[in-house]
């Protein structure tokens, strides 16, 4: 079973990183806006990418794997040195990005809701 995390801001996601690249299966993450109470991103596309992304997780991403959800705030996002932009791990252009970590597999923007380009994202061998 894929084994799912979440993580609220950069240091969540610093430790996290940490301690998952000690177990060598693959990290695919969902960078996203975060949620409002009702449960919607601030990010219109993030609101389209996450039921595809979801399903195909779900569906096609190898049991093995984690799947890292980090929702990022809205003023922390429009900080063009916020470290998720900065970091050259990350460096994040857009929400949503999809990637796998330490890959140069990546998805941004309008791409991470087309569910062919997410399944091969999640299939393909690095």
């Amino acid at each position: 079973m894929v084994k799912r995390h979440f993580v609220k801001n950069w240091d969540e996601f610093e430790k996290l990183i940490v301690e998952l690249e000690k177990d060598k299966n693959p990290i695919n993450i969902f960078f996203t806006g975060d949620k409002n109470e009702l449960g919607e991103s601030w990010c219109p596309y993030c609101n389209s990418a996450k039921p595809v992304i979801e399903m195909v997780v779900e569906n096609s991403a190898p049991k093995d794997s984690h799947f890292v959800v980090c929702e990022i705030d809205k003023p922390f996002w429009r900080n063009q040195e916020n470290p998720f932009r900065k970091d050259a791990r990350t460096h994040l252009v857009f929400l949503p990005t999809l990637m796998r970590w330490k890959s140069a597999q990546r998805l941004d923007g309008s791409q991470a809701a087309k569910s062919d380009l997410v399944t091969m994202l999640f299939e393909d061998e690095d």
